[in-house]
């Protein structure tokens, strides 16, 4: 707000001066009409020309400059200017300045953070908060009135740029009525249409002025309950998933062994890094690194909301002490988020865990997501003849180093490597922007070896399928083998079994050749042959 704030100031400083300017060189025009016979030129000039360049200059930019100065010190100065209205014709309000070291904006502040913790005193804590209120509203009126008066002098000036030098050349047409068969139509018209498009400014202008009264009546009802240090929580509710933060902290500064000082600064989180711009200053700096620090509430010189930042090496800390409960409580949830990483998701609400990992974090899903942060460092790289072992890493790891020692080459640049089941990104640790993203290869080598990995199982369960299907086959060849036997010996028992029947005269019974020899055998060797059947 600041840095546009100088844009505007310095684009009045620059309308000032050229205004100053052409103001000069107009009066001198006028003060050269000095023969009666430019009088009637004169009485022209006078309306036409002057009076709009003068009422700009000694109105509109006096009234950006008192305004500017009411605005710097309500803003950095020792006291306090109060806004009145005055002036309502105009529809704008004009400062009245109060010298009271009570009203200051930067004492009152001051005030309220040093309010004792362990004694408080409700008359003093009442006074100090109704100064806060006092001097944070009255503020904040200078400086939305600030704002509407560059943002209409934006208009003002065209009309300002505009005006003078229409009144001139109108004068100019007037004074040479005689010479009015030089001015072509195509003038006329131009002069014309200069002033409708003044016209059209005036009404923007007046329409645009409405609009941002309106706006500043609209904001000073619902920024009421916003000039208290300390608003009521449950009007205001503390938000606990957040991965970014901004405001105003004070921050403690040692300055000797037991001494020490506060400084206000504004503070904002940026990807992993913790941030502070001071009044002036362009661009923020870095405080900490707060991947995967340590945040808690802490007592320090008797000052509320105070708390503790830790970098994860132990090597860094700083307090610092938030205005309200609220921004005390959401500093801390804030860089407890951004200290296990939740920031480097798409989905920060849904992957906020309480669990303490700074590592691993889950969906309140079926499915678990993984997403691991390492910090890399880039070595080098070289050709290797082979990667069947572990061993050539190492190897590869050793003559890199080797190397670098040589040419004297110890910087090595630092990444973040995110895995996560989706991908792999590299991630710059500063700017938090994604250097590689590594998933096509692996994703396709994945689906390679996954395919292959069926392809086997596959190929193993029809071979034992086709071992199942041989061997039934083999035991029903067996089965069908033994009832063909058994088939065979059931109709030789049953053969022999038959009784010897002798037919007539000259025919005989044909015995086969076990008969023959079971009848040599005698009954015993007949019985060896039924037990052996």
């Amino acid at each position: 707000t600041r840095s546009l704030l100088g844009v505007f100031e310095e684009d009045a400083a620059a309308i000032s001066s050229y205004i100053n300017q052409l103001y000069q060189a107009m009066r001198r025009i006028y003060d050269a009409q000095l023969s009666s016979c430019h009088a009637v030129l004169s009485t022209q000039l006078a309306d036409a020309m002057m009076f709009p360049i003068t009422q700009f200059k000694e109105r509109d930019l006096k009234e950006i400059l008192t305004l500017k100065e009411v605005f710097q010190i309500a803003s950095n100065g020792p006291n306090l200017l109060v806004v009145d209205a005055v002036n309502q014709k105009n529809k704008h309000q004009f400062p009245r300045s109060i010298l009271s070291d009570k009203d200051n904006h930067d004492t009152a502040i001051n005030r309220y953070s040093r309010l004792s913790k362990r004694r408080e005193n409700e008359k003093v804590k009442y006074e100090v908060t109704e100064d806060v209120y006092t001097s944070k509203k009255k503020q904040h009126q200078t400086m939305m009135h600030y704002f509407c008066a560059l943002n209409t002098l934006q208009y003002k000036k065209k009309i300002a740029m505009l005006e003078p030098l229409l009144g001139y050349m109108q004068a100019q047409i007037s004074f040479f009525k005689m010479g009015s068969e030089n001015l072509t139509e195509q003038l006329e018209e131009f002069l014309t249409n200069i002033g409708t498009s003044v016209q059209n400014v005036r009404r923007e202008m007046d329409s645009e002025v409405e609009t941002m009264q309106q706006t500043i009546e609209d904001l000073e009802v619902a920024s009421d309950p916003l000039y208290l240090p300390d608003p009521d929580t449950t009007k205001f509710p503390v938000h606990r998933n957040l991965t970014r933060k901004a405001g105003y902290l004070n921050a403690r500064n040692k300055t000797g062994l037991v001494s020490s000082s506060w400084d206000r600064q504004f503070y904002f989180t940026q990807g992993g890094n913790l941030m502070s711009q001071a009044r002036g200053d362009v661009a923020g700096g870095l405080v900490m690194d707060i991947d995967n620090c340590s945040v808690m509430a802490v007592d320090c010189e008797d000052r509320r909301y105070c708390f503790q930042i830790t970098s994860f090496d132990g090597k860094k800390s700083s307090i610092l002490q938030a205005d309200s409960k609220k921004d005390y409580e959401e500093w801390i949830c804030t860089i407890n988020n951004i200290s296990k990483q939740i920031y480097l998701s798409e989905n920060p609400e849904i992957l906020r865990s309480p669990l303490k990992c700074s590592s691993l974090c889950l969906k309140p899903t079926s499915n678990s997501i993984l997403h691991q942060l390492f910090i890399v460092r880039f070595l080098g790289s070289m050709e290797v003849k082979s990667d069947e072992s572990p061993d050539v890493v190492y190897e590869t790891m050793r003559q890199i180093l080797a190397a670098r020692a040589i040419h004297n080459i110890f910087r090595m640049t630092e990444s973040h490597l995110l895995v996560s089941c989706d991908c792999l990104k590299l991630i710059d640790p500063q700017t938090q922007v994604t250097r590689l993203r590594i998933c096509d290869s692996v994703g396709l080598a994945k689906q390679i070896a996954f395919h292959a990995e069926l392809d086997r199982r596959a190929s193993e369960k029809q071979k034992e399928i086709d071992k199942v299907k041989e061997k039934q086959q083999k035991e029903l060849s067996k089965q069908k083998q033994i009832e063909k036997d058994l088939e065979e010996q059931s109709r030789l028992i049953a053969a022999s079994s038959r009784p010897s029947q002798s037919s007539g005269e000259g025919q005989f019974v044909l015995l086969s050749s076990s008969q023959s020899e079971d009848s040599d055998l005698g009954e015993d060797g007949k019985k060896k042959r039924e037990s052996e059947a």
